[in-house]
């Protein structure tokens, strides 16, 4: 088949490009042996003009040539994808579509076979919450139903690795749910912990405020008490010994005000 085009002219041209060639070689030599000084540099330049009209000359000639080339050249191409290149582009074509939509039917099929093992693996396993799309398996012409449904079991199995260890743990409702929205156990664990201990500290922190609010009423009230005491008794002083007491109190604005007050009003000496 390959000797049904042959090219016939481009030797012909070569040999008179040859020919061209050595003179061009000629002039070169007569060219580099010219010295070039201040009395000769104007008939160098004429020299160098010479040779670059020879070289534009040949140029044209050349562009000529190839126009000439070119043309029964163009002819040929359209009568080749006539004959040939369209024929072939179409039979490829059809041969593409019907490989195309064979490849795509067995791949369905093998899809299929894998859905259905994970919906039987996850339903014997008791696992209502994953789906098909979470594994992420790409199925491909060449691989085998074996490794497919080994990804699947290897990542069903590992869902239930992640509910044997929330079942150990002692928000494991609470971590279930979480879990139940991204499948990552670590996060779902930390996440959860996190915010009960978040939790468990709001509340600790509530109940100090509410001791502490009820030990300023309860002092509050001993002293009133103890005023009332002493205003009905007529016994003479007794100077008690002085103890000092260090705490620190943490509440709102108000409360801070009203304890500064209870304590003047109390002859309490404080810093």
């Amino acid at each position: 088949m390959n000797d049904l085009i042959v090219i016939k002219q481009l030797p012909i041209i070569e040999q008179q490009l040859k020919s061209i060639s050595s003179d061009i070689d000629k002039k070169i030599e007569e060219i580099s042996k010219l010295e070039v000084n201040e009395e000769t540099v104007k008939e160098v330049k004429k020299v160098r003009t010479e040779f670059k009209k020879d070289f534009n000359e040949l140029e044209e000639k050349r562009k000529e040539v190839k126009k000439k080339i070119e043309e029964p050249y163009k002819q040929f191409e359209e009568i080749y994808k006539t004959y040939v290149t369209n024929k072939f582009t179409k039979a490829d074509n059809d041969l593409k579509i019907k490989i195309d939509a064979i490849e795509k039917d067995l791949k369905d099929k093998k899809e299929k076979e894998v859905k259905d093992y994970f919906e039987e693996y996850k339903k014997a396993n008791n696992i209502d919450f994953i789906d098909y799309k979470q594994v992420g398996i790409k199925v491909g012409l060449s691989d085998s139903l074996k490794s497919l449904k080994g990804e699947v079991k290897q990542f069903i199995d590992q869902r239930l690795d992640d509910l044997k260890l929330i079942d150990t743990q002692e928000h494991k409702t609470e971590i279930l749910v979480e879990y139940k929205q991204t499948l990552n156990v670590s996060n779902a664990i930390t996440s959860v912990n996190n915010r009960f201990k978040a939790i468990e500290e709001e509340k600790k922190k509530q109940e100090q405020e509410k001791e502490l609010q009820k030990l300023i009423v309860d002092t509050a009230k001993e002293s009133d008490k103890y005023s009332d005491k002493q205003e009905n008794l007529q016994a003479p002083v007794v100077e008690e010994k002085q103890y000092t007491l260090k705490f620190t109190v943490k509440a709102t604005k108000t409360k801070l005000v009203e304890l500064k007050k209870f304590l003047n009003n109390g002859g309490y000496i404080y810093e």
